[in-house]
């Protein structure tokens, strides 16, 4: 889907399946090819856009013709793999970075790598050459992961005894994650113009979107204490800012409304939708995120309900998406096709019956 926020007849709704659903179905690998081998990648792109056309073009998904896309990306592991943790790679998952579990001492001797001139960044930018030579373009951006996502890779579950034992230790790390971040999305910025498109689909690529998958674990006072002051220094160098939150949001809500510059926020499912606007504002565009549970286990009734229950929370609608992410293998196409015409259907833009709080 495109950003013309003015065009918008009815509220987006994104759909994205895990790497399990690609290849089950249809033998789509995401090992290290896909993310090293500019070329693979981009047949499996095309590939993945005929496929969907071919099993939900009636719907609206996926092209019968597409073109090649310049695309980089490489999951939420960059930043973990430069500051040296191993990277694994499967067949059907997302790449997953293992954590360093860093002792004290390791951490007080931590410094901001270089990261432009560290591996794997190192290949990403060779692939960024050669793919601008070639297309005259790059399109995507490296996901830079959370700031106590990376710290939790670096640190392990310590952090979190940290937080009440040794804060000084925190703000240590959490300074160097910070700054860590800020240089990386910059740097993929300049040349791709988005921050977006490696964390979520539902933002204007143009925004920098950090994904704070872990937040959920900690409470409001200590998101605060120690978070809060990292994501507004973001904010600060990286506008226009967004964040994306796994889980329920409802915990930090009042904490990521004290991030002025703050313009998206995607939220889990369980969250209170009609609250978020109502602490956040309407300037904010939300996302609101149905459960990947509830879309493989679901009946198209239900789905269909979750949807209308989740719009009639969202206004105003102009500023409103919906995202049926993570759809693992064994999800019944017609739940996809009943979230989709769902929002079509219910969420027209204007339309009253879409007003209800």
């Amino acid at each position: 889907m495109g950003w013309e926020m003015e065009t918008k007849r009815h509220v987006p709704i994104g759909v994205t399946f895990y790497p399990d659903w690609w290849y089950e179905n249809y033998g789509i690998s995401f090992e290290e090819r896909y993310y090293f081998d500019p070329e693979y990648r981009i047949e499996a792109q095309m590939e993945m856009s005929k496929r969907l056309y071919e099993r939900f073009g009636d719907v609206g998904l996926g092209n019968p013709n597409p073109t090649p896309r310049p695309l980089i990306t490489f999951g939420m592991v960059m930043l973990p793999a430069v500051f040296g943790c191993e990277i694994v790679f499967s067949k059907d998952q997302l790449p997953w970075a293992i954590p360093l579990n860093l002792s004290e001492d390791k951490i007080w001797e931590l410094k901001k790598p270089d990261i432009l001139n560290s591996w794997p960044m190192t290949e990403i930018i060779k692939q960024m050459d050669y793919l601008e030579g070639k297309y005259g373009k790059i399109v995507g951006d490296i996901n830079t992961t959370g700031v106590q996502n990376l710290a939790l890779k670096i640190r392990g579950d310590s952090l979190y005894i940290d937080y009440f034992e040794n804060p000084k230790l925190c703000h240590h790390l959490l300074g160097i994650c910070t700054e860590s971040i800020v240089e990386l999305f910059q740097y993929v910025y300049k040349r791709t113009g988005t921050g977006a498109m490696d964390v979520t689909p539902m933002a204007d690529p143009k925004t920098f979107v950090v994904p704070n998958c872990t937040v959920e674990q900690i409470s409001r006072t200590t998101y605060e204490e120690y978070l809060l002051p990292y994501d507004i220094q973001i904010s600060e160098a990286c506008q226009p800012f967004g964040i994306h939150h796994c889980g329920s949001v409802d915990e930090v809500l009042e904490g990521y409304s004290k991030i002025e510059g703050l313009s998206f926020l995607e939220i889990g499912f369980g969250s209170n939708v009609k609250r978020a606007r109502e602490v956040l504002g309407p300037s904010v565009a939300i996302n609101a995120r149905i459960s990947p549970v509830l879309m493989k286990n679901g009946t198209p009734e239900e789905i269909e309900m979750e949807v209308k229950r989740i719009i009639d929370q969202g206004s105003p609608l102009e500023n409103f998406s919906i995202d049926t992410v993570g759809l693992t293998y064994g999800t019944p196409d017609q739940n996809v096709r009943a979230a989709i015409l769902a929002a079509r259907e219910y969420g027209v833009i204007g339309d009253q019956k879409c007003q209800r709080l």
